[in-house]
């Protein structure tokens, strides 16, 4: 850990400000962005930051909850932009090939179809590639970053690529049975959960449209926002609460408690191996396997024998305790998260909390959970 010291850090070292040994070097953008002056014979950083520097952190942070909730929003509009056009071209068929034969109610025959069909994740996948991508974007320009910076991958070996993804499923797996256990719990005591929707029971269309959503579309535009654009940002000032307040944000965005309870631990991981790395490819990696082993199995369960799946999913569990299990030991003895210095405990999330746009974040996330659950 590193020291333990609440002076002012004089002279300061413009390539480790905060003087913390256990963090990526060259991951975190420059610290002249925030202070200028860093770089003068005179400048200190005292214990809390003030004036200029404190300002610039808030204005950083804050324009990184924008660029997440303007990418949301983007992705509502988007969503609700297709079912009105869809609607409309219901109303248009309807009067003018059916004789106004249909209910007068289109909106509710369409949202009846678009469940039972694929234009439901159609649409769903559309909407959020378009918000994740426009958020990024959006966020890179607000806060002088360029996507470019996102793939300069450094000491990845496959060894390293097998490590994380073992590390990762066993997460997936070990989280999944606690969410289990929680919704049977809530169930007994009549709480009402949002679970996650990935029935693939549907027609192939629907089938192609959900497996092209979950194994490509999401972990490619939500590594992008989160562990590129979030995670860069919220690490300007701590590596350790950006890996961490990135996680949960990426947890709290899928908006049901199943995906949360296993998204916070998966997501701490991403974050630390983006940091490592110097790239979002490693989570992207890590992220397009955890949902495809989801994929694979749901996809088996449906094709397969009740006896033959069975066993597969008990070969499957054993393989990932055994070779995640001694992954994540490795990782634990031979990689340590960054830890925080007195500077730049004072400097995260106490300033990230006096954002407004945080909790605007925050709260929106959880009333579309609680509706969910409605």
């Amino acid at each position: 850990m590193p020291n333990q010291d609440y002076s002012e850090i004089y002279p300061v070292d413009v390539k480790n400000p905060f003087r913390n040994p256990t963090e990526e070097p060259d991951y975190t953008p420059d610290y002249h962005e925030i202070l200028p002056e860093i770089d003068m014979p005179e400048c200190r950083l005292p214990l809390f930051p003030l004036g200029r520097e404190r300002r610039s952190i808030h204005k950083f942070y804050a324009l990184t909850f924008l660029a997440v909730l303007f990418g949301y929003l983007t992705a509502l509009s988007v969503f609700t932009l297709i079912q009105l056009i869809a609607t409309v071209v219901l109303q248009q068929i309807d009067m003018r090939a059916l004789g106004g034969t249909l209910p007068q109610n289109y909106n509710a025959i369409l949202q009846q179809f678009m469940s039972d069909s694929s234009i439901m994740y159609a649409a769903n996948l559309i909407a959020f590639l378009f918000g994740n991508l426009f958020g990024f974007l959006v966020g890179c320009k607000l806060t002088n970053l360029k996507p470019q910076d996102f793939f300069q991958l450094r000491k990845f070996t496959m060894i390293r690529c097998l490590l994380y993804v073992f590390a990762g499923l066993l997460i997936q797996q070990g989280m999944g049975m606690i969410a289990n256990l929680v919704y049977i719990f809530c169930e007994k005591h009549d709480i009402t959960l949002a679970s996650p929707d990935f029935s693939l029971s549907g027609s192939w269309k629907r089938t192609a449209v959900i497996v092209i959503y979950v194994v490509l579309i999401a972990p490619v535009t939500e590594e992008l926002l989160m562990r590129g654009l979030v995670l860069r940002n919220l690490s300007r000032v701590s590596q350790r609460f950006g890996i961490f307040l990135s996680a949960f944000l990426f947890a709290l965005m899928h908006e049901n408690v199943a995906q949360f309870i296993y998204t916070l631990p998966l997501g701490i991981l991403l974050g630390y191996i983006t940091i490592r790395h110097h790239s979002v490819t490693p989570a992207i990696i890590v992220h397009m396997v955890t949902n495809a082993a989801g994929i694979v199995s749901e996809l088996l369960r449906l094709h397969l024998s009740a006896d033959v799946f069975n066993s597969f999913s008990i070969i499957f569990m054993l393989s990932v305790l055994l070779f995640g299990g001694a992954s994540l030991i490795w990782l634990a003895i031979s990689e340590h998260l960054p830890d925080q210095t007195p500077h730049q405990r004072s400097r995260s999330l106490r300033i990230a909390a006096a954002s407004p746009l945080l909790w605007v974040l925050v709260s929106i996330h959880l009333v579309f959970t609680w509706l969910a659950a409605k």
